[in-house]
């Protein structure tokens, strides 16, 4: 009975001691938990806001660098004709003041058609690429080509938005930076997941000079930063006088998070 009773004890004990460590490393796991999603949401709103902020800074740029100049150049032209009515070319100035005032009209036409079509929510992932290609074509600077395999998978709201800022980001980088004349870009989806791949032919330049200064690799961080945010897998090469590459992939799994 002794012997009995001491074996029930020990394990009775045991059996304490086991629910008693179970449910401390459940705990511990659920805050481990808690503290991991409150951090990913706040990575996505901090994300939302340097989108936002980043956006606001191109729309400054977009009406102080192309419509405030020509603006101001129409404005330059209409009052030397109100100052000067005899003019020898007044026709040919008033016809270059309706130009200057059409293209301004035409390019806020386009940012704000810029501004609207983000809304992700409503949209298709490929129609937003497109438009953002037609608006860079537009320009007449550089060549933008777009190919794609298969158009009607579905993604998250998240997962366009991101995908749609990181192209925006490497576009504008090539864009601004490079001075490129072509840019291709490719959308490969299959059960897999979805790949992107984005190519320039720009100066390039060297990724550890950029990616270890701050200020000269934020866009780089933007884009690692964003694809970590969604699951995605992200490279970048490029090299001096050959040009940059981008490629991009995102599980399947991922897809709809």
């Amino acid at each position: 009975m002794i012997l009995a009773t001491v074996i029930w004890l020990v394990f009775v004990s045991f059996i304490f001691i086991f629910v008693f460590q179970y449910r401390k490393r459940k705990l511990l796991y659920e805050k481990e938990k808690a503290i991991m999603n409150a951090k990913y949401t706040q990575d996505l709103l901090n994300t939302k806001l340097e989108i936002q902020e980043h956006t606001m800074q191109d729309i400054g740029r977009e009406i102080h660098d192309n419509v405030g100049q020509k603006l101001t150049l129409a404005s330059i032209y209409a009052n030397q004709l109100s100052h000067d009515k005899n003019y020898p070319n007044i026709n040919e100035r008033i016809s270059e003041i309706g130009n200057i005032i059409s293209e301004s009209l035409s390019e806020l036409r386009a940012l704000s058609k810029s501004l609207t079509i983000v809304n992700t929510d409503a949209s298709e992932l490929v129609a937003l690429i497109a438009a953002e290609l037609d608006r860079v074509n537009a320009l007449h600077i550089c060549e933008v080509s777009f190919t794609i395999n298969n158009s009607t998978f579905e993604l998250s709201t998240t997962i366009k938005n991101f995908i749609l800022r990181i192209i925006q980001e490497f576009m504008q980088n090539s864009l601004k930076h490079a001075r490129c004349r072509k840019i291709d870009l490719v959308f490969n989806y299959s059960d897999e997941g979805l790949s992107v791949h984005a190519t320039d032919d720009g100066t390039g330049f060297d990724i550890q000079q950029y990616t270890g200064r701050e200020k000269k690799g934020i866009g780089l961080m933007n884009m690692k930063k964003r694809a970590e945010l969604i699951g995605a897998d992200f490279s970048i090469q490029s090299s001096i006088d050959k040009g940059t590459s981008l490629a991009l992939f995102i599980p399947a799994n991922k897809l709809y998070a």
